[in-house]
């Protein structure tokens, strides 16, 4: 049925709407209406609702549709394989069969109709989405994911859906063989082993074999067989003559034609006039200036030093509103976080924030834990993060950001902690850091802000792996334990304490903000506490003014660094700090 609020909904998620014809007529039944003899993309409500269908526009709409065409409806059984999205179906005997699945993409969609009729990827056409032969199942905003992936997903349906309707059911012993003879055939393809076993359980679903495990450690086994080149690992011609029935749609799984790279168009351009006029969103601070949107910043310290521990409880004063160290939050802004750890075990991020929410309660404050959102590796499936060098280890952070987003109505300021963890390369080779850095560099044009943690070279001087990331990041941000020169020694015992440096702050370099400080934690009420970056002589300096000294009273020239010219420089950095004024 077609209603106002689901033509609401459906404009909510940015899709272009037609209506769509119903005929019998062939040529016209399932075409979108034309006006003027044109497709026509800004009709009415009022237009849209008296049509007996409506559709949304692939391209326009940058979506596109996994359409399932199959007469059987086997392949549809597979259809929750995929991942979740807005889902479209008809009624077929008295049940809801999920035909189409919509998806979001972020660029240009080729067609892929290899596996008609029985399912197949559309992305230039349109595809009706209500109307008087169309059941809305799953009305949720379409998922952001890579075609290829779903493409992969195709090919499995395809080739699973022939195996379904020959599978043996009742004979034990010709079921067990063509188990092995399966998982020999898999050996033969790309396809990842997880993927694999979701798909052989559902054929066990579907033909009602209880014996799962036994049959997913099968499909594991000859994989094991394959990878220690043992011989006789049997494939898709021994699977075929068990199951007496040649599959086509292997070929398809095993052989991926290569596809012609996507024409180039141009770059998009503006002459002055127009790009100066041009109202681009401007930076959006959350924590004055440290965090900000459209930001990508890199922190890095040596394992230990206390750089997970700083950015949780940054974290937790973007998520609640509050200023962190001497870095403001003006407005109080609560902002969504997503913080996602690749290296430490979950129960030590589970008491990191239970001391964090302690330390506020001491302060009369309230942790957001609705705004703070963890992805761990203990509620992954497997305990495994997709490689951020990878399209899917990507498109998961960016999916992930737009639920968040659904959730709380704003993009959420993403840590990855940290970039070793959470990517597979060879981090001195500057071509593998290209591929990282330009999606960094996209989703701050998006509007995030992205800090990722990292470790530094054994010099520690520097971030570790090729300094072409350098080039791209907004802000370059070193910590480190101080040396026995600067280290506070008041807080040795109970403190945590690290020095901070910028190597780099395209906006703030060489300013106030980006001067050198040590950042202390104290371990029994977690309260974060800022200083200037003072020697020993100098700290002795701001220990007199503390006991009420005047300056002229701390001159010494005959006293090593206590000279006039370094009393008021040090005086000088205390009222920058704000610290001179409680103590003059």
């Amino acid at each position: 049925m077609i209603t106002r609020e689901n033509i609401q909904t459906f404009r909510k998620y940015n899709f272009i709407l037609t209506p769509v014809n119903k005929s019998k007529d062939p040529n016209l039944d399932k075409k979108p209406k034309l006006k003027h003899g044109k497709w026509f993309y800004d009709w009415t409500d009022e237009e849209l609702l008296e049509a007996n269908r409506i559709g949304a526009y692939h391209r326009d709409s940058r979506i596109f549709d996994v359409d399932f065409d199959d007469k059987s409806f086997t392949a549809n059984s597979f259809s929750s394989l995929l991942p979740p999205t807005l889902t479209i179906g008809k009624k077929v005997n008295g049940r809801v069969e999920p035909t189409h699945l919509i998806y979001r993409s972020n660029g240009k969609v080729k067609d892929y109709k290899k596996t008609q009729p029985i399912v197949e990827l559309l992305a230039n056409t349109q595809t009706i989405i209500a109307g008087v032969d169309r059941v809305i199942i799953n009305n949720v905003e379409p998922c952001l994911v890579d075609p290829d992936l779903i493409k992969q997903h195709l090919k499995l349906i395809n080739f699973f859906s022939e195996l379904v309707k020959v599978w043996p059911m009742k004979n034990l012993g010709k079921r067990n063989d063509a188990f092995f003879k399966l998982g020999g055939t898999l050996t033969q393809t790309d396809v990842p082993m997880d993927l694999r076993l979701k798909y052989v359980e559902k054929l066990c679903e579907l033909t009602g074999d209880r014996e799962v495990n036994n049959r997913v450690s099968c499909i594991e086994r000859q994989q094991e067989k394959f990878d220690e080149g043992k011989e006789n690992i049997w494939g898709i011609k021994e699977l075929s003559e068990t199951l007496n029935k040649n599959l086509p749609a292997f070929d398809l799984l095993k052989h991926e034609e290569k596809e012609d790279e996507t024409e180039a168009r141009g770059l998009e351009f503006l002459n002055g006039y127009e790009f100066a006029a041009k109202d681009f969103p401007k930076p959006e601070y959350i924590l004055h200036p440290i965090v900000a949107r459209q930001q990508i910043r890199q922190v890095f310290a040596h394992a230990g030093s206390g750089k997970t521990l700083m950015m949780m409880h940054e974290a937790a004063a973007v998520a609640s509103g509050y200023d962190f160290l001497h870095y403001k939050n003006k407005e109080n802004k609560k902002n969504p976080v997503l913080y996602v750890e690749g290296e430490m075990d979950s129960s030590s991020i589970q008491s990191r924030l239970y001391d964090i929410e302690v330390a506020y309660e001491r302060e009369k404050k309230i942790l957001n834990k609705d705004f703070i959102f963890f992805a761990t590796l203990a509620i992954q499936k497997d305990m495994y993060f997709p490689s951020l060098t990878n399209q899917i280890g990507r498109l998961n952070v960016e999916i992930t950001a737009k639920k968040i987003e659904g959730i709380t109505g704003k993009k959420p300021i993403i840590y990855l902690d940290n970039i070793t963890a959470l990517t597979v390369m060879q981090e001195k080779e500057g071509a593998e850091w290209v591929e990282l850095m330009q999606w960094l560099s996209r989703l701050r044009n998006k509007g995030y802000h992205v800090t990722f943690l990292h470790h530094p070279t054994k010099l520690g001087q520097t971030a570790s792996g090729s300094n072409i990331k350098e080039r791209s990041i907004d802000i370059d941000m070193k910590l480190s334990t101080p040396d026995e020169k600067m280290a506070l020694d008041e807080y040795d015992d109970g403190y945590t304490q690290m020095s901070i440096e910028f190597l780099k702050w395209r906006e703030h370099m060489n300013t106030f903000h980006s001067k050198k400080r040590i950042a202390v934690i104290q371990r029994g009420t977690g309260k974060w506490l800022i200083f200037p970056m003072l020697n020993q002589t100098q700290r002795k300096i701001w220990k007199a003014l503390q006991e009420g000294k005047k300056p002229e009273q701390i001159i010494d020239k005959q006293k090593e660094g206590m000279s006039r010219s370094n009393v008021y420089k040090v005086i000088a950095i205390l009222k920058r700090e704000g610290h001179y004024d409680e103590v003059s």
